[in-house]
């Protein structure tokens, strides 16, 4: 899938005008225009895997009969807007929060001077809705079925809490939401809906309430030639499980640079959908120098030129964070993992990703 890349389909001349005036609004790096081609429903189904987002300029009817059976559930649906031919309305029909379908629909508007439509609840009634402010902040929400209750309890005007190990005051809309810091070991929370900020896994927060899980751990792989990637995944579970800690929050692999021709742990970090990172000898060795209390193996060192591979990569990648798992062996595999505090952008509104 193309990250951030728009279909707009058309089907007549007066669909493809509008289609190639998005198109110059955005640029050719957000959108690809796709004449129809019959049988329309074929087509779009080969397209659907492929893009984030859709905007399809024709009846709101055609789209739905296209979109109808290609949908999954709102956490991994696309984008779907439906302009009509005259350019007057955007309609966001699917994906509107967590897809990104309504910000879709303003934005199409916008380059086209159409009537933005948006149906979602929260939105209709000037409500914050704890699904987009998850997506803004790049926080997975778990267990997903929460996500409506909290937002119901928005809607009816009942107090929604944010707990969070990180002060997220000025990241977004927050109207109607408490933001409390979270304490661990301060019991349960007795006031209104709790929403917990926290790459912990704690039967605390699993018992009511929504967790959110921030983009704030990496994980550090060593492993012996040849390893699969179910054992460097069945290893990070492991580690995982030791340490408390949420899978969702995990951005990240890294290793040293000698291991970046293992096809198992690219494999792992492919299954999980997430970047891995290589690090050369240079790099380890001042993480090292800078963390004495890490690992430090005279057989290692000989093999790669430092005394630890997991504990200093990942201790690379969150240079600013600290070690919350040291180097763990499981079977052939080695894990240590490294918590970052969230990191701001100067502007103080966006999260920079490790």
């Amino acid at each position: 899938m193309e990250e951030g890349k728009t279909a707009v389909i058309y089907l007549t001349a007066a669909g493809k005008s509008l289609a190639e005036k998005l198109s110059a609004g955005w640029g050719e790096q957000r959108a690809d225009l796709v004449a129809a081609d019959p049988p329309l429903s074929e087509q779009v189904r080969s397209l659907w895997d492929d893009y984030n987002s859709f905007v399809f300029i024709m009846a709101v009817g055609i789209v739905v009969r296209l979109a109808a059976p290609l949908l999954r559930n709102k956490w991994d649906d696309p984008a779907v807007v439906a302009v009509d031919e005259r350019g007057r309305f955007a309609v966001s029909l699917v994906g509107g929060h967590w897809g990104g379908g309504n910000d879709l629909a303003r934005q199409v508007a916008a380059l086209l001077g159409a009537e933005p439509v948006v149906t979602t609840a929260t939105d209709v009634q000037g409500k914050p809705a704890l699904d987009l402010l998850a997506r803004e902040w790049m926080m997975p929400p778990l267990p997903r079925e929460r996500v409506k209750e909290a937002n119901s309890a928005l809607l009816a005007g009942e107090p929604v809490v944010i707990y969070s190990e990180w002060d997220l005051r000025g990241t977004g809309e927050l109207q109607g939401i408490d933001l409390l810091p979270l304490e661990r070991d301060s019991g349960e929370p007795d006031h209104g809906f709790p929403v917990f900020v926290t790459s912990r896994k704690d039967e605390q927060y699993a018992r009511r309430g929504l967790c959110l899980c921030p983009p704030s751990l990496a994980a550090g792989i060593g492993c012996k030639r040849g390893v699969d990637a179910e054992e460097v995944l069945h290893a990070l579970s492991c580690a995982l499980e030791s340490a408390g800690r949420r899978r969702e929050s995990v951005v990240l692999l890294a290793s040293h640079k000698v291991k970046d021709d293992e096809s198992g742990l690219r494999e792992a970090a492919g299954r999980l959908k997430i970047p891995l990172a290589f690090y050369d000898t240079a790099v380890l060795k001042e993480v090292a120098r800078r963390n004495p209390h890490l690992a430090d193996s005279s057989f290692v060192k000989k093999q790669v030129g430092v005394g630890g591979v997991c504990e200093t990569a990942a201790l690379a990648v969150v240079a600013e964070g600290r070690l919350i798992l040291s180097k763990t062996k499981v079977g052939r595999v080695t894990v240590a993992l490294a918590e970052a505090g969230l990191l701001w952008s100067e502007s103080g509104r966006e999260i920079r990703r490790i």
